[in-house]
């Protein structure tokens, strides 16, 4: 049924898409939900329809439609809040949150805070550079790729096996917003 669906949307079937947002609307909002604030998530679930809509053509039709859907949600939720300015900000609250709680916390952020530290100083120089621009100076891969005269899927792929790598070595996200924020702080005050 998902090919069926993917194949009528891809070739522009509007009571396709309607069928699609009937079926699929309140499980995206309520995957949306647990990650945004309640007055974001039905923006963002919006959002993430529309995206739908729009790259239609580019959907493999041999992909399960929750995939698409999904993953989807989760770039329109980082959209979203970049947009906003609200990542470091919520990061930050939960690294407060999480201080706050005991003492014995801190160091254990601030063990997690330099293991990501030595990890990247494991990376290449070239790659630690494309991967701290783009994650912690938020330059984008069309920037970067300029700035270093290499191609955007060149840099695209220095980023994803930095990510992978910091994945291997249990590296989460959200400690990686911390080191954002530290990491930043650390260079405006220096």
């Amino acid at each position: 049924m998902s090919t069926i669906l993917i194949t009528k949307l891809r070739n522009g079937d509007d009571s396709c898409f309607k069928e699609i947002y009937e079926l699929y609307h309140f499980k995206v909002f309520c995957f949306v939900k647990k990650y945004a604030q309640p007055a974001d998530a039905e923006d963002i679930t919006q959002n993430v329809f529309i995206h739908l809509w729009k790259y239609r053509t580019k959907i493999d039709p041999n992909i399960e439609l929750d995939s698409v859907l999904f993953k989807s949600c989760k770039q329109e939720i980082s959209r979203w809040y970049k947009k906003q300015n609200k990542i470091l900000s919520i990061e930050y609250m939960q690294l407060v949150k999480e201080l706050d709680s005991t003492e014995e916390a801190e160091p254990s952020i601030s063990l997690k805070l330099e293991k990501i530290e030595y990890l990247l100083q494991q990376i290449p120089e070239k790659r630690r550079k494309i991967f701290t621009l783009h994650k912690f100076d938020e330059m984008s891969y069309k920037e970067i790729a300029a700035e270093m005269g290499m191609s955007q899927s060149a840099v695209a792929n220095q980023i994803s096996k930095t990510l992978q790598y910091l994945k291997k070595n249990s590296v989460k996200s959200h400690e990686l917003y911390w080191f954002a924020l530290v990491f930043i702080n650390h260079y405006q005050h220096s």
